[in-house]
């Protein structure tokens, strides 16, 4: 387990220029974009980025939400997470997305926390040809917490699995149907370890790939990690834990075709709504 932490803690999304601070391949580090946004109170300014470390608040429990329709083909899903900027100090939620791999036969390990030492350590996102250990989270839409069954690579083409994906209108030649466990909890733990989080740990497998070198976010998730950094109503403090956007069609694009979190199932919430 140490060598999975060691391999994964590297996270300076702490804002001012939030950004992973991982090995991100091709992917470049976006600065803060200003189009679009309502200027914040001066403690939700970017300020600059402090090293990422061990959080002693716990992360609050993922919301449930409904995953908004695919915008394109070619495009897989990202789940969302809860981050952490210590200048607030405060969780703010990185919205779910579909996003664009850098290549092709690239499957996404979403990010988790984990509890060590009586603190919460993040492990950043990355992509790879194989889904690594990402905690045991049920992050739902595929990501039961082990692996991936939302889709698969053959031939260079990505298979998406109707039953656990919401391909809306697009007319997706690509698709097979495989049934997976139904989880309707509508509260989902969002951290490994301790008394109240996942019991899941790594195989010796899991243990020496996450080691190993991955690619990390691309250019647009790295915009997508950014502006939900200041969008003020993704902060736990203000939101309750059920942040004003829960998932996005297009990374990056808040304010069209949005799922907000529900308090109660993922089957209560609208997809397909407009932020007003």
């Amino acid at each position: 387990m140490h060598r999975l932490i060691a391999g994964l803690t590297s996270l300076s999304l702490m804002c001012g220029s939030c950004a992973f601070a991982q090995d991100t391949g091709s992917a470049t580090r976006l600065n803060f974009p200003t189009g679009g946004y309502l200027q914040f109170p001066p403690h939700f300014q970017p300020r600059p980025a402090n090293a990422g470390g061990k959080i002693k608040a716990a992360p609050p429990p993922l919301p449930s939400y409904a995953q908004p329709a695919i915008a394109e083909e070619g495009d897989v899903w990202m789940p969302g997470f809860w981050a952490w900027r210590e200048e607030i100090p405060d969780y703010f939620w990185v919205p779910g997305t579909w996003v664009r791999p850098p290549r092709s036969g690239l499957l996404w390990t979403p990010a988790y926390w984990s509890r060590v030492d009586g603190g919460y350590v993040f492990h950043a996102g990355y992509w790879a040809e194989q889904v690594g250990f990402y905690g045991g989270i049920d992050y739902a839409y595929g990501y039961t917490g082990d692996g991936y069954q939302g889709g698969r690579w053959e031939d260079g083409v990505f298979f998406y699995n109707r039953v656990v994906n919401n391909l809306g209108s697009l007319n997706i030649a690509h698709v097979y149907d495989q049934a997976i466990a139904a989880d309707n909890k509508s509260i989902r733990v969002s951290f490994s370890g301790g008394s109240k989080g996942t019991t899941a740990r790594p195989t010796p497998q899991q243990e020496q790939f996450a080691g190993e070198r991955h690619i990390g976010p691309t250019a647009e998730q790295l915009n997508h990690f950014e502006m939900a950094a200041k969008d003020r109503s993704l902060y736990s403090k203000l939101n309750g834990d059920e942040p004003g956007v829960a998932a996005t069609s297009r990374p990056g694009i808040f304010n069209e075709a949005v799922t907000r979190s529900s308090g109660r199932s993922k089957d209560d919430v609208t997809t397909g709504t407009n932020m007003k």
